[in-house]
């Protein structure tokens, strides 16, 4: 109940969270919703991180079944609450935030003028005589002047600013579960052909996962049809979702064949 309002609280607020998120590149609220393995929670889970590299971060979480659907990532010099990173997380429909550590960058003095109304006043007093028939008399009388006007005094202020990242996450459904790149020059080389993906990353209990397909084997055909490259992998893989599929594989140079049945 305490989280949920301080995540309702934090609405009405700006973050730099909210205002530095950038979608991944690719992605749409409606394809993270058909790939999602669950409807997204009323709040999403958080874990910390130091900072490191993008591709360090996508292959740890990836191999737990998570890819990215978005990040934050910003300069500020006010304190920034995972509160607001959960917030944000929520709000695009994350299962996971990842908050990396603040990393301080900085400080910059200036300083702040501050304006206060003055005022001074003075006194005056004085006697006078005057005569007449009845003799002379003596009155006395009393004066009040006030001036008014500002004082600007400057105050000096020390702003510490740090740079801030948070890595949003949705756990998704895999046919196959596992990732895989292009060939690079030296493996086109080695092998004598352009076609063909290597393996980077298997996700825990994917069907590729228990068949024992290995990150660096090499994935040359599905179903006796050559692999062209990455994109046409994920493709070929796309079109046999929930069928019985036929993978040939290049591992250590040896050429081995697997039988895999894929998820919906």
């Amino acid at each position: 109940m305490m989280a949920g309002a301080t995540l309702l609280l934090l609405a009405s607020c700006v973050s730099g969270y909210q205002s530095f998120y950038r979608p991944a590149g690719g992605t749409s609220p409606d394809l993270v919703a058909s790939r999602r393995l669950a409807p997204a929670p009323p709040a999403p889970i958080l874990e910390r991180s130091a900072p490191r590299d993008e591709t360090a971060i996508f292959t740890a979480y990836a191999k737990r079944g998570y890819v990215i659907i978005g990040q934050s990532m910003f300069n500020s010099g006010r304190n920034e609450s995972e509160a607001a990173a959960l917030w944000q997380g929520r709000a695009v429909g994350a299962d996971l935030v990842l908050v990396l550590d603040p990393r301080y960058t900085g400080s910059i003095t200036t300083s702040i003028p501050m304006t206060t109304p003055t005022s001074t006043t003075s006194y005056t007093s004085g006697t006078a005589t005057a005569y007449g028939p009845g003799g002379p008399v003596t009155a006395s009388g009393n004066a009040t002047t006030t001036t008014y006007g500002t004082k600007t005094t400057y105050i000096p202020m020390t702003v510490n600013r740090s740079d801030y990242g948070a890595v949003y996450f949705v756990r998704q459904r895999f046919s196959f579960g596992a990732f895989a790149r292009d060939l690079n020059d030296s493996e086109r080389q080695e092998l004598e052909t352009n076609q063909g993906v290597v393996v980077s990353v298997v996700v825990d209990d994917a069907p590729a996962f228990k068949a024992d397909i290995l990150p660096g084997d090499v994935i040359a055909a599905v179903n006796e049809d050559a692999v062209p490259n990455a994109e046409g992998f994920t493709r070929m893989m796309g079109a046999q979702r929930g069928k019985q599929v036929t993978v040939t594989l290049i591992r250590r140079g040896q050429r081995i064949r697997k039988s895999i049945k894929l998820d919906n």
